[in-house]
């Protein structure tokens, strides 16, 4: 452990909260903020798709006058009959098909008791550039229709994000289909929510286009979750490989350094013998001899040997 003791440095101590207490914390949470999201997207997919396969019922047993829709009760298939009451139907702003904009046509289908329900009955696109403006409203069938369609909530800032802007629009546009605000405005006896048509009989304008069945797709929030949490566990890698590099980037300057101080010895130790022999020889006076001195030595003695042994050598012709 001793090779790790830098860790405990203030230098890399925020390097630890970084990863420990801000990084990871945020992973971890956004990671069950995505979970959370998939499993109400599931829930509300296992909803729309036991709502789809069930028979159409009666409006009259699924939805009050003046009630709130339960949340659970969003898209079941209802049954309607009575008349449409075009005097009072209204443009919802703010709806596209197909990445064009344009309103939803919202028109009170009278029923046989007097009460009315709100029925979309499906889109049609804007007129000119300037969204504001109100393009004609295709005539609702007359007489008595059948309608079959889904329940839906009334619509609130609550329950879709929209700020209810609809005292600031022109006459007939509305930014909220709003049960309980469009109750007072028109005076009529609304159930607590609306239904999207499905089919109609007789059939409507072939100018309006039919809202789009529920989209069963779970979204991207199931890759979402595990992102956040893979990001995390990199994280973590991340932060034992940085401690492991500089570990054997400290050992490697630690085992640099510790051959150059062998060097060092080595050198020193040599320098020092070098140093005892010029003391040893300046003790004793001895200097060692050249060559050439013994070389000239060598020939005297050659001739004081001749001369002993009564040879004469004759000079050179």
């Amino acid at each position: 452990m001793s090779r790790y003791r830098f860790v405990f440095s203030w230098r890399w101590i925020r390097l630890h909260v970084l990863i420990w207490l801000i990084l990871l914390p945020s992973f971890y949470g956004l990671g069950m903020w995505q979970r959370s999201r998939y499993h109400e997207r599931s829930a509300e997919n296992a909803v729309i798709k036991t709502a789809m396969n069930a028979s159409p019922v009666p409006i009259e047993g699924a939805d009050a006058v003046g009630a709130a829709v339960p949340k659970s009760e969003r898209w079941k298939q209802l049954t309607l009959v009575g008349t449409f009451d075009p005097a009072h139907q209204f443009l919802a702003r703010n709806h596209q098909n197909g990445g064009n904009p344009g309103f939803y046509v919202i028109t009170p289908l009278t029923l046989g008791d007097g009460t009315s329900v709100l029925v979309n009955r499906g889109w049609v696109p804007t007129v000119s550039t300037d969204e504001q403006q109100s393009p004609p409203i295709p005539a609702a069938p007359a007489g008595t229709v059948t309608v079959t369609g889904r329940l839906q909530q009334s619509e609130t800032k609550g329950n879709t994000g929209i700020r209810d802007v609809t005292a600031g629009l022109p006459t007939g546009q509305i930014s909220l289909i709003n049960t309980a605000s469009l109750a007072v405005t028109t005076g009529l006896r609304l159930r607590g929510g609306y239904t999207e048509v499905i089919s109609m009989k007789p059939g409507d304008s072939s100018q309006i286009t039919a809202v789009d069945a529920p989209s069963l797709d779970e979204g991207p929030y199931l890759s979402y979750w595990f992102q956040w949490w893979l990001f995390g566990v990199i994280a973590i890698g991340g932060w034992i490989t940085i401690i492991r590099r500089e570990a054997q980037h400290r050992d490697r300057e630690a085992a640099e350094a510790a051959e150059e101080d062998e060097y060092d010895d080595e050198y020193e130790e040599d320098e020092e013998y070098e140093e005892e022999d010029d003391d040893t020889e300046a003790e004793t006076g001895l200097e060692p001899e050249p060559e050439t001195a013994v070389a000239s030595t060598a020939v005297p003695s050659a001739a004081v040997t001749g001369a002993a042994s009564g040879t004469a050598t004759a000079p050179a012709p």
